[in-house]
């Protein structure tokens, strides 16, 4: 029996590139990377562009005007034109598998996967997940000797992972400073404490916590964010995980280890303040556009698999990754 062809098809963020990884990974075929870039007209919704390789680069239309695959893998709305376009090539025969939010009815797409901030109606093929897909983090037993945390870093180890400002969100300098305090406190002189940034981790902040670390009465430092030691071995030398709640990639990394996770919660901005006040006014208990953190929160907190700095939670991990391979060899089997 042929195998079915795929294409992952990546854009310009890390985390959902990963997803999409993740999940060609994990049907266990075959697959081919399809790297897009995009040009100026990425910034139309997907409706105006439809199905059109408009707005991607020349080199990236090379990419995808060969024989359609059986099935595409994407995520993030800039890449929903280049699925319609390559859905209509093959005359509807390609399937197709969306990560997040297409802005773009549920309808054109055969299966989407959508974690719980985004405002998609409920369809058939509409699959709601608690958390991000992940490849399920390292396993710590083959954390490589070079990019191991150095041993004057004891146990417990608390990791504390940095991301910044979003849409309607600021991650405020005092805020994680008092996170921090409060996780340097509760260590004491045990164990240690670890800080890693991301790329969208302001300057100040990461200026501010590294005088912080430096008063520490434990073991502490500011990792660098290329390593070493990497951010995968940091999840896995890790005893506990505080996120700031920024990231639904980076929260549901740390909960995919199975470890205590703590929420640095972040504070809405004026306008995102003011906007989510009136859209709660007019639309009580809908998601405002084009995603609400606070349904992802909400759900991690009920089904206990988040705590606070000071109580982090540790819940059973549900296997999000085993029922979307199981929904998605459906179509293609």
């Amino acid at each position: 029996m042929r195998k079915p062809r795929v294409w992952a098809l990546l854009g310009p963020h890390r985390g959902d590139n990963n997803q999409v990884l993740a999940l060609a990974e994990a049907l266990g075929v075959p697959f081919e990377i399809k790297a897009l870039q995009y040009n100026r007209w990425r910034h139309l919704q997907p409706r105006l562009l439809g199905a059109s390789l408009w707005s991607v680069s020349r080199a990236s239309r090379a990419l995808v005007v060969g024989d359609p695959p059986d099935l595409t893998i994407s995520t993030g709305h800039r890449s929903a034109p280049v699925v319609q376009f390559i859905r209509h090539r093959s005359g509807g025969r390609t399937r197709s598998v969306h990560i997040g939010f297409p802005r773009l009815p549920p309808e054109r797409f055969d299966l989407l996967v959508a974690t719980p901030e985004y405002p998609i109606p409920d369809r058939p093929n509409v699959m709601r997940i608690p958390l991000a897909l992940s490849s399920g983090g390292p396993d710590p037993a083959k954390v490589e000797p070079s990019d191991a945390v150095p041993e004057r870093f004891k146990s417990p180890r608390s990791l504390l992972v940095l991301g910044g400002p979003s849409l309607y969100w600021t991650l405020s300098p005092d805020d994680v400073s008092e996170a921090l305090s409060r996780l340097l406190d509760s260590q004491g002189s045990e164990g240690s404490v670890l800080v890693v940034g991301s790329p969208r981790t302001p300057s100040n902040v990461l200026r501010a916590v590294e005088r912080q670390l430096a008063a520490a009465t434990c073991g502490a430092m500011l990792v660098p964010m290329n390593g070493p030691p990497s951010y995968p071995q940091l999840l896995a030398a890790a005893d506990r995980i505080f996120v700031t709640a920024d990231s639904v990639a980076m929260v549901s990394e740390a909960v995919a280890m199975g470890k205590p996770v703590g929420l640095v919660m972040i504070r809405q901005t004026l306008g995102g303040r003011i906007y989510m006040n009136l859209m709660d006014r007019i639309r009580p208990e809908k998601r405002i556009y084009p995603r609400d953190l606070r349904f992802f929160w909400r759900g991690l907190h009920d089904a206990c698999l988040v705590g606070t700095v000071e109580h982090p939670a540790q819940g059973r991990v549900p296997d999000v990754m085993a029922q979307v391979v199981a929904r998605v060899r459906r179509l293609i089997d």
